[in-house]
């Protein structure tokens, strides 16, 4: 039987490689799931990155250590490109709710993806306004704590 699927938002995704509050039960539901997301996860995830190294939140090292782990683990992510579709969905989506740009995209993302396909899938984000904007859109979601 083929596992479910999960989209994963940047946040959700890098706890996969991130050591904080949620990292535990994202890597269950990762291991649990078939892991979808955003072609604009893997930059939205280095500009995360970026921005904990300026803040000292991480070391130099870690994050070389981190960059080299999410390479090599963004292969494992089924990845939904950003067509005028998802565009124009997410477009919709911040005019009906306090979603930001990649938010929206994300959401939109997911529902491209669940249109497209039929398959449902349950949204998993650590986000709070994201998750709220997801389930006000109609989205199965998932808050990370």
């Amino acid at each position: 039987m083929a596992k479910p699927w999960i989209y994963a938002d940047t946040s959700a995704f890098l706890k996969l490689f991130i050591r904080e509050q949620g990292t535990d039960r994202m890597r269950r539901l990762a291991r649990e799931h078939r892991l979808l997301s955003s072609a604009v996860v893997a930059v939205e995830s280095r500009s995360a990155l970026a921005r904990r190294q300026r803040d000292r939140e991480i070391s130099d090292p870690d994050l070389e250590r981190v960059l080299t782990r999410l390479k090599e683990g963004i292969g494992a992510v089924e990845m939904v490109q950003v067509t005028d579709e998802v565009l124009n969905r997410a477009g919709d989506i911040v005019l009906r709710t306090p979603a930001r740009t990649m938010d929206a995209l994300h959401i939109a993302s997911a529902f491209v993806f669940q249109d497209g396909t039929g398959i449902d899938l349950t949204f998993v984000t650590a986000d709070r306004k994201q998750h709220e904007a997801a389930l006000q859109e109609g989205l199965k979601t998932v808050l990370l704590g």
